[in-house]
């Protein structure tokens, strides 16, 4: 019964990828292996951020919560931004929708495997049944809908000409984690009910992205008449 947990927190965990992948269509445009290419290039953006971290950020880690020093270790989140633009301008090719599609699916991927697959093989198997897991798999979805509309933001800030309506949104993607941390402390949110909070703010997070990518767009194609 405990493996067939893990199989279950598995695909949920995962599965969401594999659908966005399959029936997006860039299949058609871009092969697995740029994907891979995505994950790798959040394992060295990740081992940067780490070392930022422990240069800068060494006596943050004390013990409780505490808004400022958590706020300026969430500015090395600002590491990922820079990350992905790089691989999106580098490393991937084809067209702008098929690059964010591509960088934030292969990135979303590596950073649920780093987060989620031990902890499942561990946790998930174990012989008694908990919710968590299945929290924490449902999770991967919020954190796919933020990572695929922080890669276009990424790759619309540095070519958009409304910054000022860009940049926001794209501050509420680089800070979620200090979001969530700060929500869960002030509100005692726990389980179902932080969950539902992510949830929510991911996917208004990725609905003021589309209004953005249109706007965007719709002022290119007003340039090009």
């Amino acid at each position: 019964m405990s493996f067939f947990h893990f199989i279950n927190c598995f695909a949920l965990s995962f599965a969401p990828y594999f659908i966005v992948y399959k029936y997006s269509g860039i299949n058609e445009y871009s092969s697995i292996w740029k994907c891979a290419t995505a994950s790798g290039g959040y394992l060295l953006t990740q081992l940067a951020k780490l070392l930022l971290l422990a240069t800068f950020f060494p006596a943050l880690d004390g013990e409780g919560f505490s808004i400022l020093p958590e706020f300026l270790k969430s500015c090395a989140d600002i590491v990922d931004v820079i990350g992905l633009h790089l691989l999106m301008t580098n490393f991937l090719a084809g067209k702008g929708e098929v690059r964010i599609v591509v960088g934030g699916l292969g990135w979303g991927l590596a950073h649920s495997v780093a987060h989620r697959l031990v902890l499942l093989w561990v946790g998930a198997r174990g012989t008694a049944f908990s919710w968590r897991w299945i929290q924490t798999s449902l999770d991967s979805s919020a954190d796919l809908m933020m990572i695929v509309s922080l890669a276009c933001l990424t790759w619309m800030i540095t070519r958009s000409p409304n910054k000022t309506i860009v940049s926001p949104v794209l501050a509420m993607c680089v800070f979620s984690t200090f979001v969530y941390q700060t929500v869960q402390q002030v509100f005692s949110l726990h389980g179902w009910g932080l969950l539902a909070f992510r949830f929510v703010y991911s996917i208004a997070t990725a609905f003021l992205t589309v209004i953005v990518y249109s706007a965007n767009r719709t002022t290119n194609a007003r340039k090009n008449e």
